[in-house]
């Protein structure tokens, strides 16, 4: 797979977050959103262009976990996606809150061609997309209780380095 140029964040969708909660990539490990050290990873990797997926009700907080100047799409429409995915660069998808974490090994995070991935997400948004490669080092969140579980570590790998 060739250099990884996009990367699309997928954020749960407005009707499965529990009120007064927030998408789980916004959600804070030691002081810092999820997402932002997201962004961090993909820009120290090579990333150039990103597309969140996202409610409008919480652009504002993504768009934040992003350095100014940053080419970023924030953005709940569909067809705005299709467009970014129009190419064939190299794009990491992650389908859910992940926490970049070198010794995290691949099943969770994939990378595609942005035009493999349009034409399987045209009529259905789905991880089957046959072109796909894993890839690791994204270590995935599925709650407050993961978040809890890490920060520890995190800390102990932060004080460390």
């Amino acid at each position: 797979m060739d250099h990884t140029c996009r990367a699309v964040f997928i954020l749960e969708e407005d009707h499965s977050i529990p009120a007064g909660h927030k998408p789980l990539m916004l959600e804070a490990i030691l002081h810092r959103p999820i997402m932002e050290r997201a962004v961090v990873q993909c820009l120290a990797d090579g990333v150039q262009r990103f597309f969140v997926v996202c409610s409008p009700r919480f652009a504002d907080e993504a768009a934040a976990c992003f350095p100014e100047g940053t080419d970023v799409v924030i953005s709940e429409q569909h067809a705005e996606l299709l467009d970014f995915l129009d190419n064939d660069e190299s794009t990491l998808v992650l389908c859910r809150a992940a926490l970049p974490m070198a010794q995290a090994g691949p099943g969770f995070a994939y990378s595609a061609p942005g035009r493999e991935l349009r034409a399987v997400w045209k009529d259905k948004m789905t991880n089957a997309v046959s072109g796909a490669s894993l890839v690791s080092g994204w270590l995935p969140i599925f709650g407050p209780e993961t978040i809890a579980e890490l920060e520890p570590v995190l800390a102990k790998m932060e004080q460390e380095s």
